[in-house]
């Protein structure tokens, strides 16, 4: 388990196991997402409580493969302008805008997770054989195969992915290839 606070918000996070007080978390949830815990896999839960003498609680459930070998490890990102936490483990995805509880965009791609980077107005997401591109909403703006081992630059509006000998430069807005 690990915990952390960001604004007003505590977020913890367990990975193999059911919380505890998992009851207690779900008569305080306002909005509960459990619906990938029929998946196979290690189990995720993500609790967001905001307040602290009566929180209102999120609650984030689900279960998926690989997490915890290969670079396979949960990661999140809290994008404070918008509000929206990015969420990547294993093979799920999802972004949520914590104002109102609303999952923005998830996918189950069947690959491993790898890591959120912000770059300017964009967050980046890099999956074993996928390159994402998202606004700070929480918005998927385009998608690339990759294959690994990748590597990708920045320049100007543009990125540059490499891998399998192949270069591609795309619009960072669009994806569109230049």
């Amino acid at each position: 388990m690990i915990e952390f606070s960001v604004d007003n918000y505590n977020i913890t996070v367990f990975v193999g196991q059911k919380p505890d007080i998992l009851d207690f978390y779900k008569k305080h949830a306002v909005f509960i997402d459990d619906k990938d815990l029929k998946n196979e896999g290690t189990e995720v839960y993500i609790i967001i409580s905001k307040g602290f003498s009566k929180p209102e609680t999120t609650i984030i459930a689900f279960k998926t493969d690989p997490v915890g070998y290969a670079g396979f490890k949960p990661g999140l990102h809290y994008e404070k302008e918008n509000q929206t936490l990015f969420i990547g483990a294993g093979t799920i995805i999802k972004t949520l805008r914590l104002t109102d509880n609303k999952i923005i965009f998830e996918k189950n791609s069947g690959m491993g997770f790898w890591g959120w980077t912000k770059h300017e107005d964009f967050i980046l997401q890099q999956e074993e054989i996928d390159f994402g591109v998202f606004s700070l909403k929480g918005e998927q703006l385009w998608e690339a195969f990759v294959s690994p081992p990748y590597d990708f630059e920045m320049k100007e509006d543009k990125i540059i992915l490499k891998f399998d000998d192949i270069v591609e430069t795309r619009l960072l807005l669009t994806g569109d290839k230049v």
